[in-house]
Order: structure tokens, then sequence, then C-alpha cells
């Protein structure tokens, strides 16, 4: 149970910031980049939704995104 109520925190702060970024948070969209990446909120790192929102960034002047791109290249 305990881990299921962590999960779904995760799952809560990871939507939250998807939200903020859809709106043109470059910094959500910067940090949904990197937990993607990192698989910060999921079992496993996702490099597919990664790219998406390190792009969007990247676009938006991000370096820290340009960083992440790179990275998955």
């Amino acid at each position: 149970m305990k881990d299921e109520i962590i999960l779904d925190e995760k799952k809560l702060a990871l939507l939250d910031l998807i939200d903020k970024a859809g709106k043109g948070s470059i910094e959500a969209a910067e940090q949904v980049a990197e937990a993607y990446f990192k698989g910060t909120y999921e079992d496993k790192p996702n490099f597919a939704k990664a790219k998406k929102w390190a792009s969007y960034a990247a676009k938006h002047g991000s370096e820290k995104a340009a960083e992440i791109l790179k990275e998955i290249s």
C-alpha cells in the first residue's frame, strides 16, 4: 500500500510538471525531459518522451535541455 501511495505521488508530480510545460513553462519542460531521461517517475528512462520535451525546451533556449538532447543522440 505504501509503495502505491509513493507511486501515485510520483505520477501526480510528473503530471503537474507536464501540465506546466504544456502551458509554456520552459523550466517545467526541462524538468520533464530530465525526469524521462533519468527514469525518475517511471521504472526506466523513456528517451522518446525525453527527446520530445527536451526539444521543446531547447528551442526556447534551455541549455540543459540541449545537453539532454546531445546525450540521447
